[in-house]
C-alpha cells in the first residue's frame, strides 16, 4: 500500500504520511445534531457502477459505541454537511469499500483505483475530495468504544470542527 501510493499518488516534493487500505463497512455519524446510520452519500459522486453491498445493515449505535458494530467502518461528526470530514465520508459511503484514505504532508484525499473508471487506466489512482493539509488540525491513532480493550481508529480532526474516524482492522 505505502509503496503504491508513494510511487503512483504522491506529487513531486510530497511525503506520504498515511495510506490506509480500503475499509469494508458502512459510514455512520452525527452531522448538525442528526444521527445517520448508515450514511447516504449526496452530491456529485464519481461515475461508477458498483454492486449493492451484501453486508448486513448496522444497528443505530450511540456515537461512543459505533466501533462495536462490525458493519461500521467509519464515523463522522460535524457541525454541517459542508464540513471537510463529511466531504470524505460521502466518498467512503458511496465507494462500498473501493476507496481509501491517503494523506501526505500537503493534502488529504479519497483515492480510488483508476481501473474502476477506465478499461485501460492511464494512472493507478484517481483522487477525489482533496483537502489541503492546512485544513487538518490533527491526524492521530486513538482508542474508542466501551469494549475492553478499546479499539484503535485513525482520527482526522479538521479546522472546521469536523472529525472522521476510520476503523483499523
Amino acid at each position: 500500500m505505502t509503496k503504491e501510493l508513494t510511487k503512483f499518488w504522491l506529487r513531486r516534493g510530497e511525503n506520504l504520511v498515511l495510506g490506509l487500505p480500503p475499509i469494508v463497512g458502512y459510514v455512520g455519524g452525527v452531522v448538525g445534531g442528526s444521527l445517520q446510520v448508515p450514511w447516504t452519500a449526496v452530491g456529485a459522486m464519481p461515475l461508477l457502477e458498483l454492486d449493492r453491498p451484501r453486508w448486513p445493515l448496522p444497528a443505530p449505535p450511540s456515537p461512543p459505541d459505533w466501533i462495536d458494530d462490525p458493519t461500521l467502518g467509519y464515523w463522522v461528526e460535524a457541525p454541517t454537511t459542508s464540513s471537510s470530514a463529511v466531504r470524505l465520508a460521502h466518498h467512503f459511503a458511496f465507494s462500498l469499500g473501493n476507496a481509501r484514505l491517503a494523506a501526505s504532508d500537503q493534502r488529504v484525499a479519497v483515492v480510488y483505483p483508476t481501473h474502476l473508471f477506465e478499461a485501460k487506466p492511464s494512472s493507478v489512482f484517481t483522487t477525489f475530495a482533496e483537502i489541503p493539509r492546512s485544513a487538518v488540525r490533527s491526524l492521530e491513532t486513538v482508542r474508542v468504544g466501551h469494549s475492553l480493550p478499546a479499539r484503535q481508529v485513525v482520527r482526522l480532526t479538521f479546522a472546521d470542527g469536523s472529525r472522521l474516524d476510520l476503523r483499523q482492522s
